[in-house]
């Protein structure tokens, strides 16, 4: 397996050494009680940015897009990114502190085969030590996948009282961070554990400092009738301040990426804040975080895009958000409506809506043996035997295509005598494993038959399966044919046949 730095493609080979004997054989071998001083942390933020070079060489990549922040995670003006305090504890007797933040970064760039998401960043500081904690998943076609939670990706420098607390509130301000071993893995080798990365400036707030996170509650939320309701909306916890008193909006209709930039998909929309005067399009956010507003809404309607939406098909929300696009996702909520189906007429069925998300998965390459051995002949005539099967599976669930090449070096013996490489042919063959769980397989094709005189000594195809139809597990063989020239000098043979999966 060969793994690259960044800005360079990978490609994932298996080598088989191989032997041969013409003449007389012929071979091809291929934690403790809280203290009394240990409070909850309440609020507060996390800004980093991984490593800038990083995310100049993901910039410029093909991800759709690159670089993308969900669950609260914010995007600064630098190119960092912040996310918000989900919990945690501070003791201010011993200084140790768990602070927990949420938020995703997803790193993507498929032409160099790989997505990266960094999420639920942690800062742990206990006995003059840091460390930046965080789940993380890999996904490569050129490497087995990382999914690893919680775990250290870096260390922080803790010196002359940074991080400090005081008055409910611990600050770490341009903390040096150190890639550890177990996050030099995670991010798939691209830099070297002991590499420096971005410096980590957080803040943890304890006791009830600022208000409480956001909450809706929605009246009424379910059995609506299909065809038309009238829902109440009412609000708490809001911070009137945030947003720079902007205030925020509240809509009905399903969830999307980026709703804040995508209020288009949503049936009706009212903006709330603290200067509005109540009219059909707009309500007030009172001075202690809360409001009460009205929405009229339905199980169907046609968004602004022409999209039809049904919301008895998907899920659909009141959802609030920060107004005018804003990144802050500190006042999003997501409070489920669900409507009546026509001619249920409340009776005793019951329904559940299940989903699931598939991940996918690597193309990998297996194979069924090490060594094949050939048949012993004499001069001018052709040893054949098979090659032991290979194995493609291509678990990425995104039909991206793939192909199989097989290339072997010039046979030499131990007296140094050479059979060209080009003597070794094939006649590929391939077929489809069926999948146990009922999937339907992709497609795949033999590569063309290479005879012996003008072989394997350039790559050729032992098969390949086409954009649009590659998913599934495939076996791959051939039955080899080596010439041997009249001219050999008998003796045992040694080749090496590299199969490489791209």
């Amino acid at each position: 397996m060969v793994r690259s730095r960044a800005g360079h493609a990978w490609r994932r080979s298996m080598r088989w050494a191989a032997v041969a004997t013409l003449g007389l054989s012929a071979a091809l071998a291929g934690a403790g009680p809280a203290s009394a001083a240990e409070a909850d942390i309440t609020g507060g933020s996390l800004t980093w940015g991984f490593k800038q070079t990083f995310r100049t060489y993901v910039s410029g990549g093909n991800g759709s897009p690159p670089i993308a922040v969900s669950n609260g995670a914010t995007v600064n003006a630098d190119g960092t990114f912040t996310f918000p305090s989900t919990g945690g504890t501070h003791d201010s007797a011993t200084g140790a502190t768990s602070a927990r933040y949420g938020g995703t970064v997803v790193f993507s760039y498929p032409g160099h085969f790989f997505k990266i998401t960094l999420a639920n960043p942690t800062v742990d500081v206990s006995g003059g030590t840091a460390a930046l904690k965080a789940d993380v998943d890999l996904v490569t076609t050129a490497a087995e996948p990382v999914s690893v939670r919680q775990a250290t990706i870096a260390t922080l420098a803790v010196n002359g009282g940074n991080p400090g607390g005081g008055a409910g509130t611990v600050t770490g301000t341009s903390l040096a961070a150190t890639l550890t071993s177990a996050g030099a893995s995670a991010f798939n080798g691209f830099y070297a554990a002991g590499d420096a990365l971005d410096p980590v400036s957080f803040t943890a707030t304890t006791g009830g400092t600022g208000p409480a996170g956001p909450a809706v509650s929605v009246t009424p939320s379910s059995g609506l009738d299909p065809a038309g309701a009238t829902i109440t909306v009412e609000g708490s916890g809001f911070d009137p301040a945030a947003n720079r008193g902007a205030g925020f909006y509240v809509s009905f209709g399903p969830k999307v990426d980026q709703h804040w930039l995508n209020a288009g998909v949503f049936q009706v929309t009212k903006w709330v804040s603290p200067t509005n005067q109540p009219t059909e399009s707009r309500d007030k956010l009172n001075a202690d975080g809360t409001f009460r507003t009205t929405l009229p809404i339905s199980a169907a309607y046609t968004d602004s895009t022409g999209k039809q939406v049904d919301c008895l098909a998907v899920q659909c929300y009141v959802v609030t958000f920060a107004a005018h696009g804003s990144t802050d996702r500190s006042q999003d909520t997501f409070a489920p409506v669900t409507f009546t189906r026509a001619g249920t007429g409340g009776g005793d069925d019951a329904q559940q809506r299940i989903t699931a998300t598939v991940t996918g998965g690597p193309l990998t390459l297996s194979v069924a043996g090490s060594a094949v051995a050939l048949p012993a002949v004499t001069n001018g005539q052709v040893a054949s035997g098979a090659l032991h099967d290979a194995t493609v599976a291509d678990l990425r669930g995104t039909n991206a295509g793939w192909s199989l090449v097989g290339e072997v070096s010039d046979f030499t013996s131990a007296t140094g005598a050479v059979i060209a490489a080009d003597n070794l042919g094939w006649t590929p063959s391939a077929v489809t494993v069926d999948d146990p769980l009922g999937g339907t397989v992709g497609t795949v094709t033999p590569g063309a038959v290479a005879a012996p005189g003008a072989g394997l000594g350039a790559a050729r195809a032992l098969c390949t399966s086409p954009t649009g139809a590659s998913g599934g597990t495939f076996a791959c063989g051939a039955q080899l044919n080596l010439g041997v020239p009249a001219s050999a000098a008998a003796g045992d043979y040694t080749t090496t046949l590299t199969l490489t999966l791209s």
